[in-house]
């Protein structure tokens, strides 16, 4: 039932489902019996209460398809909305003294989540036979693959890893082929005094506010919908004036002249 998913998505949602095991018997819990454990978790953040309700979805929709429950119980089930934020981007100039005094291994990783906008496990899994040229073929979601153009510093980054530790993957494990997600976040978020996820989205501004290709944004980072891409765009200071200055009526006077 989920094939097609990341190893880290499968995970999480094999734990809603172990969770919600302990307490109910999957063959047999009801809507009411849902909407209960939703509710009883208001503490938690709407994100982590949509993902739960997802994976539930996932599982049930399986097993009535299967014919092991002779209903879906999520589909009485509203869909949880999670509140639109102003998303959080980092500091340019933060990130440019974090690049400056990284070592070569830090850098690339800082360098992959700010210059290519990758995600957190598309950084931590890139090999070195993904680079042809300034080409990285990236492996991302749902194992949809694309193609993400390295500039010259983050191409340079990259060609000093590969002499100094050959062919394999960038970030290389002590006990794995690659490094753990959680040890790439980390250690970028310890360099840069801000998460991966943050320098994503602010690659993705940049990228936009200098091109306003709002399409090759979204091929960039890798969405399925527009709608996802511009979410993760944020309008700086400037670009607020600009746009309210853009709403001022002109004078007459000025349209006589």
């Amino acid at each position: 039932m989920a094939s097609d998913r990341q190893d880290s998505t499968i995970g999480l949602r094999m734990r809603h489902i172990r969770d919600l095991a302990s307490r109910f018997d999957l063959m047999t819990v009801t809507a009411d019996d849902l909407h209960e454990v939703l509710a009883a978790r208001r503490e938690l953040s709407p994100e982590t209460r949509k993902s739960q309700l997802a994976s539930w979805r996932v599982f049930f929709g399986w097993a009535h398809k299967r014919g092991m429950r002779a209903d879906d119980p999520t589909g009485e089930i509203r869909t949880i909305r999670v509140p639109v934020r102003v998303p959080r981007i980092a500091p340019d100039d933060e990130i440019q003294r974090a690049i400056e005094r990284a070592n070569p291994q830090h850098r690339a990783m800082i360098l992959l989540a700010r210059y290519a906008c990758l995600r957190l496990t598309e950084v931590t899994r890139l090999h070195t036979d993904d680079r042809a040229g300034d080409m990285l073929r990236i492996l991302g979601k749902g194992d949809k693959e694309r193609m993400v153009c390295a500039n010259e510093p983050l191409l340079l980054a990259l060609r000093r890893l590969e002499l100094a530790q050959g062919r394999g993957y960038y970030f290389p494990g002590l006990t794995r082929e690659h490094m753990h997600p959680m040890s790439v976040n980390k250690i970028i978020t310890r360099v840069t005094g801000w998460n991966p996820h943050s320098l994503r989205h602010a690659g993705a501004t940049a990228a936009y506010n200098a091109t306003g290709d709002l399409r090759g944004v979204q091929e960039m980072l890798g969405h399925a919908s527009l709608a996802t891409t511009q979410r993760y765009l944020h309008l700086d200071a400037a670009s607020r004036r600009r746009l309210a200055a853009a709403t001022v009526i002109p004078r007459r006077d000025r349209l006589a002249a």
